[in-house]
């Protein structure tokens, strides 16, 4: 009987490289599943901020609206008329119709100065 020898073969280097580059393609898109998995729920979260948000602007807005109509009512039952309101009735409607220029943002201005100052830190 012939003996056999075991042949111990040198291990293939380019088989080794693709095997490792395999191993490495199935971890990164392991990885890609999983960032994909916490991107869907870091959106889920922010789309449950949002809602909270319109939520509270929509409560904001009705008892602005609320608080709207109380001050026309008190305007409405004052001893004044139409044409001729009391200071308080006046600064009332001024407030309601927003016309105290004073109080008014110069919303372009404020852009202008930040903008400004923007630039400055560079």
């Amino acid at each position: 009987m012939k003996k056999l020898t075991n042949l111990k073969t040198q291990p293939n280097l380019q088989e080794s490289r693709l095997k490792e580059n395999l191993e490495l393609l199935g971890q990164i898109r392991a990885d890609a599943v999983n960032d994909i998995e916490s991107l869907t729920e870091d959106f889920l979260h922010m789309t449950l901020v949002a809602e909270s948000v319109q939520r509270n602007y929509r409560a904001l807005l009705a008892e602005n609206q609320l608080l709207k109509g109380t001050l026309l009512s008190i305007i409405d039952e004052c001893g004044c008329w139409q044409g001729n309101r009391c200071d308080r009735c006046w600064k009332l409607l001024k407030i309601l119709a927003s016309a105290n220029p004073e109080e008014k943002p110069d919303a372009a201005r404020k852009y202008r100065a930040i903008l400004s100052q923007l630039r400055n830190l560079q």
